[in-house]
């Protein structure tokens, strides 16, 4: 019989409990943290608020997800933890890495920001590392606002955790009355056919710090946002959000048979599920050789089509990827995918009309 294991602990975002996930284990200044190429800011940032330095690993080919043989390449004396991220819900090839993490002492973290119910050989994601993280924002499977969590695998190391989870702090109240405006206006905004503006309009708020941006600015400080704690609305919201996610996986998956039946093979090439795993889709995506003119041709319609992540470490470009330690060339696998992905929704406000005009749109205007 499988372990029982702890419910994450609740942090203010994702990145925050990856944070006190390494910080638990002991990484600091001096020491490494290997991930892949074809992320966010956000698991960098986490890094570096350690004090630890990133290093990035490349893609499988034609995958969006690590690569062992590229982590094995790159592992040193000073790594301290492999991150492998489940990209869009399509779970890592874990055998391997888990192989070369009892080789090499090196513990794996799963990043599960993309799902919350794929499996590997049976048993859910989240499950098979060393330990885990979660983000409940939007675009994620749990939707409940700006929140993560996290969760060791480990008793002991769970227990080192829950006693740093309940030092951290509460948010101050004016960013929590800017939390819950924007989780309202989220909710009842957005549709897969209002995507574009709703994301400029989050794009302006975010600059002019009238809502939570994705993304912290990189530098030498620590942002203070990883001594904080689960805003109270967001954890107030959380189970009923667990409960809906769970509720509607039967259309998640239903969603994503339907683009994969649907999308014609010359328009575009699907990205590998690993053979042992089954992929429960955040959102389903695609690569095709026009991705800017099939975001244009979406934008113009009104359809709800993502191109992230633009760049190996999404929304970072030019010179801006040393403040993270990537250089150009480092990840050609992660540079040729960042040129292709899109991505389509699956969400409760994804209808059949939607879905067959996007295909419709990817079918006339992609090319694989």
């Amino acid at each position: 019989m499988a372990p029982t294991l702890d419910l994450p602990l609740p942090f203010y975002r994702g990145r925050v409990g990856l944070y006190h996930l390494l910080r638990t284990l002991g990484v600091g200044r001096g020491d490494e943290v290997m991930l892949q190429a074809f992320t966010c800011l956000a698991v960098p940032e986490a890094i570096l608020a350690t004090g630890a330095t990133p290093v990035w690993a490349d893609l499988e080919p034609d995958s969006v997800n690590l690569c062992s043989h590229n982590v094995r390449a790159k592992l040193t004396g000073r790594t301290k933890a492999i991150i492998a991220q489940h990209t869009f819900g399509i779970p890592a090839d874990m055998g391997p890495l888990l192989a070369l993490a009892a080789e090499s002492g090196v513990p794996v973290i799963e990043d599960c920001c993309h799902s919350i119910a794929s499996t590997v050989g049976g048993r859910p994601v989240g499950s098979l590392g060393l330990g885990a993280f979660w983000s409940y924002e939007w675009g994620k499977p749990v939707i409940a606002g700006v929140g993560g969590g996290a969760r060791f695998n480990d008793t002991a190391l769970q227990a080192r955790l829950s006693t740093a989870q309940a030092a951290t702090e509460h948010p101050p109240a004016r960013r929590n009355a800017i939390l819950e405006a924007q989780y309202v206006a989220f909710a009842r905004l957005y549709s897969p056919h209002t995507f574009w503006w709703v994301r400029r309009a989050f794009r302006l708020l975010g600059r002019l710090r009238l809502a939570e941006s994705n993304y912290n600015p990189v530098g030498l400080e620590t942002a203070a946002d990883f001594r904080w704690r689960m805003a109270p609305g967001a954890a107030q919201r959380l189970p009923a959000a667990i409960a809906a996610a769970a509720a509607f996986e039967p259309e998640r998956r239903a969603q994503a048979e339907f683009y994969r039946s649907a999308l014609a093979n010359g328009s575009c090439r699907l990205p590998p599920v690993p053979a042992g795993t089954e992929a429960v889709y955040s959102r389903f995506p695609l690569f095709v050789a026009n991705k800017e003119e099939v975001l244009a041709a979406a934008a113009r319609r009104n359809l709800e089509v993502a191109g992230w992540f633009a760049t190996p470490v999404h929304p970072l470009a030019g010179d801006e990827l040393a403040a993270v330690h990537y250089r150009p060339g480092d990840c050609p696998q992660a540079e040729r995918a960042a040129t292709g992905i899109l991505s389509l929704p699956v969400h409760p406000k994804v209808t059949r009309s939607f879905q067959r005009a996007v295909v419709e749109l990817i079918n006339r205007h992609g090319r694989a």
